[in-house]
């Protein structure tokens, strides 16, 4: 049973004239304060203080028991025993240790300075050119796997405005017919590519891992698995990464025939 405000009260006011007295909730239950100093914690309206060297004399034969589960034993005070109960605390009070102040928190420096938001420069109501995300990209990868996925597979890119808070901005999509190629995210200096395998294609990918690199591997461990089988985000910024993408696209649906061959 949770201690009642009112007995966290009646037992502030039996210590009045002790000093500055005042009770704080904590973890549910409460702890009175003298003088800024924790001397009572009191659990199911039953005070208590800690069994400390000061108090054996006034206190011996006084019931024991931890406040909670874990605790080390605290004396049980009788509130209506006013008098042993305000020199319990004075007691208490001398033999604690004001409380470490906790150094204020350091402000965070402002942000650097840099490049705009990609969903800045380009909102929702102006819809960039396959040119003008590569110009933002700055990267010669992110032409070379949309020219490879066009030619491959005959399609034509699908830019979309997403408002995901982790990729918010256009991104481009690619399809052939209604199965999902990828979907290239747009970065400053690189972009990610998702290529979303099903469970099929996942056992053929298994036994080819110790093929890819080390970073994939390790984003293939720790992507969760979902309808049993697995969205992989690619950050492509190395030419390795630019072939693993298009390797995960070649097990998703084979390309037009004599258009291009495995990377």
């Amino acid at each position: 049973m949770a201690s009642s405000p009112d007995f966290v009260n009646y037992i502030c006011e039996q210590l009045e004239g002790l000093g500055a007295v005042r009770s704080r909730k904590m973890f549910g239950e409460y702890m009175v304060y003298l003088n800024d100093k924790p001397v009572v914690i009191i659990c199911g309206d039953r005070p208590m203080v800690k069994m400390l060297p000061c108090l054996e004399e006034l206190l011996r034969g006084r019931p024991t028991e931890p406040p909670y589960e874990g605790a080390k034993d605290h004396y049980l005070l009788d509130p209506d025993d006013r008098d042993t109960l305000r020199e319990a605390v004075r007691l208490a009070e001398e033999a604690t240790p004001l409380p470490k102040k906790k150094a204020p928190k350091q402000k965070e420096p402002a942000p650097a300075e840099g490049p705009a938001p990609w969903d800045i420069v380009w909102p929702q109501h102006m819809k960039p050119g396959l040119s003008d995300i590569g110009a933002w990209v700055k990267n010669p990868l992110f032409e070379e796997l949309a020219a490879w996925i066009e030619t491959a597979y005959q399609v034509e890119p699908s830019i979309e405005f997403s408002k995901c808070s982790l990729d918010k901005g256009w991104n481009v999509k690619y399809k052939k017919g209604s199965k999902s190629l990828c979907v290239l995210y747009v970065r400053s200096g690189s972009f990610a590519a998702m290529v979303t395998l099903n469970a099929k294609q996942l056992l053929e990918l298994e036994p080819l891992l110790s093929t890819f690199s080390g970073s994939f591997r390790k984003l293939y461990e720790k992507t969760s698995l979902f309808n049993g089988g697995k969205w992989l985000l690619v950050d492509v910024k190395e030419p390795a990464q630019l072939e693993e993408v298009q390797r995960l696209i070649l097990m998703k649906a084979k390309p037009v025939k004599g258009k291009t061959e495995k990377p």
